[in-house]
């Protein structure tokens, strides 16, 4: 009777043991789930500033200098290799300074977009092509300013001396934006359904490869006259060239200019020389003991001797001739001196 109690005991504490791991587990995904609703819940009350927007790709591409700018707003401002803008984001009336200010976006103003108006408040971005680009807010009739930051890009000329962008439509369901550097002109190659950056075209890395998913070249890079020649996505004209937009007043290059060489064109002859093997052999010289072959019959009537050989054979058939003649006449003679001969 013991030994069967000391038994089930023993069991007892050996499910217990395996099963308490599980158990913990259990009430940890319990916990969550419950913190997880609640913070949810929280969220969805709190008003503007607990609703960020998704996770950035690249957050450092958003970030810059918060200002509040009232209305529930803050602008972004950012100097960097983009060039000046100025993101627009809802914060809601109780930010301040070191508050988190990812949130969603209503406006961006830059070099290709310098005016907007958001929630009553009238803002411009001025003096885009300058070093010291500012963002003015005008309400009521009254206006502020917000300097942006010191450019940091661009070598050491700052986002300031990078050029507008200029958005084309390419083959292979691509967009293309130029622009120009003080290290040369750009092209940054997007997917048009995606939004999502493919890839880039620089003054050292100009073309795409055979095969991409279009046809597209930035011809003379490192002269003061860059053009980018790309395949068309349809219409008339298969293949087009585009001018990169000029570089803002006051800024420099940071390299020479150089053209490229121009592409060799086929000649109408042949230049090269012939080799040794395409060479005709000259002629031998003709040896004494050569036999001149002397057409006869009707093809004889045209045949010319080489004038080499003219001389020697004319003399020899003269004397044939004559030997022949005098065959004839001793042979007349010796007939009438035959005994018997008629006379």
């Amino acid at each position: 009777m013991r030994t069967a109690l000391r038994a089930s005991l023993a069991a007892a504490v050996l499910a217990g043991a395996l099963l308490a791991p599980a158990a913990g587990a259990a009430y940890a995904a319990t916990a969550t789930t419950s913190a997880t609703s609640a913070t949810s819940a929280t969220a969805a009350t709190a008003g503007p500033q607990s609703v960020p927007v998704a996770p950035e790709t690249d957050p450092d591409r958003f970030t810059g200098t918060p200002v509040y700018i009232g209305e529930g707003l803050v602008a972004v401002l950012r100097n960097k290799a983009e060039g000046p803008e100025a993101w627009i984001r809802a914060v809601g009336p109780d930010w301040k300074p070191g508050d988190h200010y990812m949130f969603r976006v209503l406006a961006t103003l830059s070099r290709m977009n310098l005016t907007q108006t958001v929630n009553g408040l009238e803002l411009e971005l001025i003096k885009g092509n300058t070093t010291a680009p500012v963002l003015t807010v005008t309400q009521d009739g009254a206006t502020r300013s917000f300097p942006l930051p010191v450019a940091g890009g661009g070598g050491d000329q700052g986002a300031a001396c990078v050029s507008g962008t200029v958005r084309l439509a390419l083959g292979g369901g691509l967009l293309g934006d130029l622009r120009t550097t003080p290290d040369g002109p750009e092209v940054q190659l997007v997917d048009g359904a995606t939004g999502n950056a493919y890839k880039k075209l620089t003054r050292t890395s100009p073309a795409l490869e055979k095969g991409d998913r279009t046809g597209a070249r930035i011809v003379n890079p490192g002269s003061a006259e860059p053009q980018l020649r790309y395949d068309t996505p349809g219409g008339q004209s298969p293949v087009e060239t585009a001018r990169f937009p000029e570089l803002p007043e006051g800024c420099r290059f940071t390299y020479a200019f150089k053209d490229e060489a121009p592409v060799a064109q086929p000649t109408a002859g042949p230049t090269a020389e012939p080799s040794a093997s395409t060479v005709p052999s000259a002629p031998k010289a003709q040896t004494a003991g050569q036999t001149t072959v002397v057409p006869r019959g009707g093809v004889a009537a045209g045949a010319e001797l080489p004038a080499e050989d003219r001389d020697d054979t004319m003399t020899a058939l003269a004397g044939t001739g004559l030997v022949a003649i005098f065959a004839g006449l001793g042979a007349a003679l010796l007939l009438r001196r035959r005994p018997g001969a008629q006379r």
